[in-house]
């Protein structure tokens, strides 16, 4: 009995497949950025519900403290310290301009921005530079 030392795949076979994963590839990858993008959209709304989580509590401190319901200044100052190096030490770019701004700049280099109410303490989306 004499064995098929020949067999294999042919080069058609093999640029079927080629072609087969190419388009499987360009399928994937524009689905992978839009994933990117929106839990990089999710992580600001965390960081943004925990901040204005953090801007009331901070109020009812004042409330405590001077019977009066006061925001701060700067909405980051209502985070305790280790959100606060949490957030600014890593490469997670957030900051506040000091004029009612508070910004968040993507890892594609769009920025956002929320404008931020020192009177009520509240915070509302303002847009992109995109």
């Amino acid at each position: 009995m004499k064995k098929n030392l020949n067999s294999g795949f042919t080069l058609i076979e093999l640029v079927i497949i080629m072609v087969i994963l190419g388009v499987l590839a360009a399928v994937a990858v524009p689905r992978l950025g839009n994933t990117i993008d929106s839990s990089e959209e999710s992580a600001e709304e965390a960081v943004i519900g925990n901040l204005r989580s953090a801007l009331e509590v901070y109020a009812m401190d004042q409330v405590v403290n001077n019977s009066n319901k006061s925001y701060p200044p700067n909405p980051f100052d209502a985070l305790d310290n280790k959100s606060r190096n949490d957030l600014f030490n890593t490469n997670w770019h957030w900051g506040y301009n000091g004029n009612n701004g508070i910004n968040h700049i993507r890892n594609d280099g769009v920025r956002v921005f929320w404008y931020y109410y020192e009177s009520s303490g509240e915070i509302q989306y303002g847009y992109t530079d995109d």
